[in-house]
């Protein structure tokens, strides 16, 4: 009796333990993790290949557009954007320095890659 009573405690045992292994292994986090993709800073960058993709996902299709213009400020072409950096806004702001709005607004701060890519263009000339 005794080595029956043994056994059947161990095989419970054994297999709790392959249930609690399969459940852990099989567990997904629910945490959302975030991709990042390596951003290569261009030696010179442009305006249309480098600055616009930029500006148009974080400022210039959702609130600085043509049409919108929050704060009065379209972000939607070559001229405004180059405009806005000639006064010393947009960089400012994308940087999140003192005494400007930073941003884009109610979104995460873009990368330093990006920030740098168009701190670049302005420092080179604000090639089209």
């Amino acid at each position: 009796m005794k080595k029956s009573v043994s056994l059947s405690v161990l095989a419970i045992f054994c297999g709790l333990a392959v249930m609690q292994v399969f459940t852990l292994s099989s567990c997904k986090s629910t945490k959302k993790t975030t991709t990042t993709t390596a951003v290569t800073i261009p030696e010179h960058p442009t305006y249309t290949a480098n600055v616009k993709p930029i500006i148009d996902a974080a400022c210039g299709t959702k609130c600085h557009s043509a049409v919108k213009k929050a704060h009065d400020i379209d972000l939607s072409n070559y001229e405004m954007v180059k405009d806005a950096c000639i006064k010393n806004k947009l960089l400012a702001s994308i940087k999140h320095e003192s005494g400007v709005k930073a941003m884009p607004r109610m979104a995460p701060k873009l990368s330093n890659e990006s920030i740098a890519i168009i701190e670049k263009w302005i420092n080179e000339g604000f090639a089209q």
